[in-house]
């Protein structure tokens, strides 16, 4: 049996606007006049319209109507097809059973010309499930319209947005490309300068090697539509961390962990993980031995997830930060990965908290 916690009136999508009430009332006028003429003729003009009228109201409200509003947005959209079943059955019920005190209670009190059915026979009961039978065709068919409208709209919207996304992709990569011989010049540069420098300084040459490679791995990395290897994307992240313990010193607090290896087949988009990480030491405070930068990476089978969180420092740029970066991000993951991942980054008194967490196998 289907939950009835679970059923929503889904009316709101399909309700029409002011003008299109219009359009619906003349359909139906349409539909009464040309399925009673030809009865119409064939009676000679004697027939009970006022029945009729109300019969066919009758049916289109608890028929049409709520099988559209009702019963297939919770059940035949959802594949719940048991459900759709008991709900027209019980649309059925409902529909005969007022049928049943028009005809045989109202209609009487109005005089004989309204009375269609002598007695509850098997023919009232035919009609009954004939008439239901047809509009549910009907309804069906109408919210299958109504229902491809409205997909289609929401593919063209994201055609669209993805459209978009794509010629500003293009001009980011046409900016690049006129600055790429940077990059390029200055990892060459360092790399020459790491070998000079390696036997007066161990750890000025360290630091020249890991600024080196995080350029290298940035720039080939400059495709943000392209996914990298996630296990190399994890090893960018320990070198931009150490990096950072050189710069501020080996005693500013962090607790860093990775929990989990990541499987060759594992890819991931590129410099992601980095952008958190990047605003962590920008904007919290790194000296807080009590409440540290805490950065969690953990890998189970298919599945990442990413926890970053650091007090924010009592004067810091965060305030006016834009977030250009966080929002690159996440239009990146909307494109890339759509429903597939997780992100929220909240602040929390004064912490600044990112939950993220990316299904690697979709």
């Amino acid at each position: 049996m289907p939950k009835l916690s679970n059923i929503s009136i889904s009316y709101f999508k399909f309700i029409p606007l002011q003008k299109e009430h219009l359009y619906h009332l003349l359909v139906w006028g349409i539909y009464f006049t040309l399925t009673n003429f030809n009865f119409y003729l064939s009676t000679d003009g004697h027939f009970n319209l006022l029945g009729i009228f109300i019969g066919m109201l009758l049916v289109a409200t608890v028929l049409f109507y709520a099988n559209i509003y009702l019963i297939i947005p919770n059940f035949w959209a959802k594949k719940r097809y048991l459900g759709q079943l008991l709900g027209m059955i019980l649309l059925t019920g409902i529909y005969i059973f007022l049928r049943y005190l028009l005809d045989f209670h109202f209609f009487p009190y109005l005089g004989k010309e309204y009375i269609s059915y002598s007695s509850l026979s098997k023919q009232f009961f035919a009609d009954s499930s004939w008439f239901a039978t047809q509009y549910f065709l009907l309804s069906f068919g109408y919210w299958y319209a109504v229902d491809g409208i409205e997909k289609e709209r929401e593919n063209k919207r994201m055609a669209i947005e993805l459209f978009e996304y794509k010629l500003l992709l293009n001009k980011l990569e046409l900016d690049f490309l006129r600055q790429q011989i940077s990059p390029h010049f200055v990892y060459n540069v360092l790399s020459s300068v790491y070998t000079k420098v390696y036997k007066q300084s161990p750890d000025a040459a360290e630091i020249i090697m890991l600024l080196s490679e995080i350029m290298s791995y940035s720039t080939g990395a400059s495709k943000s539509d392209d996914e990298v290897p996630l296990e190399e994307e994890l090893r960018n992240v320990g070198r931009f961390i150490e990096l950072e313990k050189y710069r501020y010193g080996y005693d500013f607090i962090i607790d860093f962990q990775i929990t989990g290896s990541p499987d060759s087949a594992d890819q991931i988009l590129p410099l992601i993980l980095l952008t958190f990480i990047e605003n962590a030491f920008k904007y919290g405070d790194r000296n807080n031995a009590e409440r540290p930068i805490t950065i969690k990476i953990e890998i189970d089978d298919d599945k990442l997830t990413f926890y970053c969180k650091n007090v924010i420092q009592q004067i810091s740029p965060y305030k006016k930060s834009n977030k250009i970066g966080i929002a690159n991000t996440q239009k990146r993951l909307a494109i890339k990965y759509p429903g597939k991942f997780y992100l929220s980054n909240t602040v929390e008194g004064d912490e600044y908290v990112v939950h993220f967490s990316l299904d690697l196998r979709y």
